[in-house]
């Protein structure tokens, strides 16, 4: 009886996390979608003159009505870090104080998916990344 109760709560669990685990996939894809489908929108309004301001509110103020209601979400979920550098910016997204996305906007694919390949970049030196230098 405990053995079967046991067996019960370890497939419970198991199916659990593979489905907290697919929830935070989607999540993570939804992010990525936000960061991407925003860089084009501000660099559609700023094209190469993105403001010396240009901060984490600056950024969420202007994609507030330009993007989906969920990519708007997913953004304002995470703490955001939005870096100009002229004609482009940097912006990492961060969970629970870990970098977990980041992505320089001169480039059309997403440049630092952490989450998805964690072992591939060194954090301490994103900069190596910045292929618009």
């Amino acid at each position: 009886m405990k053995a079967t109760i046991w067996l019960s709560l370890t497939v419970f669990f198991i199916s659990s996390c593979a489905t907290l685990d697919e929830h935070r996939k989607q999540e993570y894809g939804i992010l990525k979608s936000a960061v991407t489908f925003s860089s084009d929108k501000v660099i559609g309004e700023y094209g190469d003159q993105i403001p010396v301001d240009f901060d984490d509110k600056r950024f969420i103020e202007f994609v507030r009505d330009k993007i989906p209601g969920d990519y708007l979400d997913a953004l304002k979920k995470h703490r955001l870090e939005v870096d100009p550098r002229g004609w482009y910016y940097l912006i990492k997204v961060y969970r629970d104080g870990t970098l977990i996305l980041f992505d320089y906007t001169c480039t059309i694919e997403l440049d630092g998916p952490v989450l998805d390949c964690p072992d591939v970049f060194d954090l301490s030196n994103i900069d190596n990344y910045d292929k618009c230098k």
